[in-house]
């Protein structure tokens, strides 16, 4: 499809094709030679025709008809353009190329030159400092003693330690503690003392009452933690006296003793390990020694002779016959150990030894070992 505005152009193209053929064809009739180029043109000015020279109108004519139909042939075109669309202009268009251009010259600063302190000091929002009248009392530090130099000798030199002064300790006080009732030495007449012990095989407790200077009677219980109990009577002669270092006595008990399980049933309880039966005497030899210092211990020996009767005795032989009502026995207890004095009344005790037994039911030794405390009443 041709646009209507082109239609004018196409029909006047002919015609002036036509006067250019003619114009052409038929030249002026006294042509002159054309010098217009040794005349001098300044730039922007047009050369004036020459006056000698006759006006060609045909080609005045031919070459209006040509402008013409050059200016409406552009006058279309830029309505086409003008009607078409923006993508296709904006393609058209020569790119924006700045960015490619290299950035100005940056001038740096001088390596010695002095900073600006104002440039980086003052930043947004900087709050001034008041100062005079205006400024707030700072605290008062304490007071603090200049320094002092110290040489390097001084600096260097080893310290020597601080030497504190010792405490002399006091001497410790003796203590005249005489009441015993594990050992040879009698509480006297009308002192009354007690003793208790926990050990193996049994656990017992004693006490002691003066009858006379030299003489005190005994009471105690031994119990095999329940399995055995006894009860025991005795008394204690002080046969050699020598101050409070040392002494020698007799001492003999007699018990009655109480078993949980009858013998009938008993293979290895309370008669094996206890060595005790029914009835029991147990007559001794028993000494006193006491060391030397302020509240040295007083060691003590004791040594018995153990009978046993058995009440209940058990024929263990096929074919042996009844057994006897009452049978004895006989064993060596013998019994090493220490009254260690805490104050003229009290003091603790340790015990260690063992019973020899000549029973053939009975093991032919059981150690024993107690430990306890011993005190005046």
């Amino acid at each position: 499809m041709v646009s209507v505005r082109l239609l004018p152009l196409l029909l006047l193209l002919p015609g002036a094709s036509v006067l250019a053929q003619s114009s052409r064809a038929s030249p002026a009739r006294n042509p002159t030679a054309d010098e217009s180029w040794t005349v001098p043109v300044r730039p922007g000015e047009q050369a004036a025709p020459r006056s000698n020279s006759a006006p060609d109108a045909a080609g005045a004519k031919a070459s209006g008809a040509v402008d013409a139909s050059r200016r409406n042939a552009a006058s279309d075109a830029a309505g086409d353009k003008a009607s078409g669309s923006v993508d296709a202009t904006r393609r058209d268009s020569v790119p924006d190329e700045s960015w490619a251009s290299p950035p100005g010259e940056v001038v740096a600063p001088r390596r010695n030159s002095a900073p600006d302190d104002a440039s980086w000091e003052d930043f947004p929002g900087a709050t001034a400092v008041p100062t005079g009248k205006d400024a707030a009392a700072l605290p008062k530090l304490p007071d603090v003693p200049p320094l002092v130099p110290v040489e390097d000798a001084v600096v260097g030199a080893p310290l020597q330690p601080v030497r504190r002064p010792v405490r002399q300790r006091e001497p410790l006080k003796p203590i005249n503690n005489l009441v015993s009732v594990l050992g040879a030495r009698t509480v006297g007449q009308g002192g009354l003392a007690a003793s208790f012990s926990l050990g193996f095989p049994t656990l017992s407790a004693r006490l002691a009452y003066g009858v006379l200077p030299r003489v005190d009677a005994l009471a105690g219980v031994d119990s095999l933690y329940g399995m055995m109990n006894e009860l025991r009577l005795g008394g204690r002669w002080m046969v050699l006296d020598g101050g409070p270092r040392w002494s020698l006595g007799l001492v003999a008990e007699g018990s009655r003793a109480f078993f949980l399980r009858p013998a009938s049933v008993e293979l290895k309880g309370a008669r094996y390990l206890s060595g005790r039966r029914n009835w029991n005497v147990q007559p001794g030899l028993v000494g006193s020694l006491r060391m030397n210092g302020p509240r040295a211990a007083r060691l003590f020996l004791d040594v018995r002779y153990h009978l046993s009767l058995d009440t209940e005795p058990i024929q263990r032989t096929p074919l042996g016959g009844l057994p006897p009502a009452v049978v004895s026995g006989s064993a060596f207890p013998i019994r090493f150990g220490a009254e260690i004095p805490l104050s003229e009344k009290t003091s603790y005790s340790v015990t260690v030894g063992g019973d020899i037994r000549t029973r053939p039911e009975d093991a032919d030794f059981m150690p024993v070992a107690s430990v306890g405390i011993v005190t005046g009443l």
